[in-house]
């Protein structure tokens, strides 16, 4: 999610939005998952300190969760509880580094995000957009190191979770997931007629955008904003 040209981070922060999950939890209230030890991933500190601290789903008590996994199985999160919120980025910068026309991102925070006790800490990569290096300093990205599945954005106090790669009971995706927003749409490469709210910039505190014309057709996937030439 955007880090440069003006656009403040994204990476697991929030925008101060106080949704409540399911389950109460809200920006301003980490939820208490019975969880003990440091967060995720800790403070920016060299990758080899973090592999021999890193706290797992061991240090735990609570049972309710959900699991993450990479393409190639290395790498598994577990979550607890239902996240804060979720939305759908639009920015170039997620077209980019995922490949893809945007991104689904749920937010959780840090205290309620493990590594599976069965993972080995060596296989996380992470790289740091703000720095454009491969190293822990966050905000940043997280990844498989062998498949290069992408995992997760972390941020100071906040994980941005990517829920296409949860394990959901009978591949039914649970309503907490669902995104409450499309952000820098303005950035998009494709329209979507979904009614969900689509904002310029970041959800409640940029331009709100109209939804798409109902009999507007050739804007479709591979043709959109930044294709427009193409159609003309």
């Amino acid at each position: 999610m955007p880090t440069k040209n003006g656009k403040s981070s994204k990476n697991g922060n929030g925008n101060g939005d106080k949704k409540q999950s399911s389950q109460g939890h809200t920006l301003m209230d980490p939820p208490n998952t019975g969880w003990k030890g440091p967060t995720l991933l800790g403070t920016a500190v060299a990758k080899r300190d973090i592999c021999r601290s890193l706290p797992t789903a061991g240090n735990r008590k609570s049972s309710s969760e959900i699991h993450a996994k990479c393409w190639c199985g290395k790498l598994e999160f577990e979550y607890h509880g239902d996240p804060i919120d979720a939305k759908h980025c639009h920015c170039t910068q997620c077209q980019r580094l995922h490949g893809a026309p945007f991104q689904w991102a749920a937010l959780f925070h840090k205290t309620s995000v493990r590594l599976a006790k069965h993972c080995d800490p060596l296989n996380l990569d992470f790289f740091s957009t703000q720095e454009g290096h491969s190293e822990h300093s966050v905000p940043c990205k997280i990844s498989c190191r062998n498949c290069r599945s992408p995992m997760a954005d972390e941020g100071r106090n906040m994980v941005m979770a990517y829920p296409s790669s949860f394990i959901f009971k009978d591949h039914h995706v649970p309503a907490a997931f669902a995104p409450t927003a499309h952000i820098f749409y303005g950035e998009r490469v494709m329209d979507l007629d979904d009614d969900i709210p689509k904002w310029a910039g970041h959800k409640n505190s940029s331009e709100q955008l109209p939804h798409a014309p109902k009999d507007e057709t050739d804007r479709t996937m591979g043709k959109g904003k930044r294709h427009k030439a193409d159609r003309d």
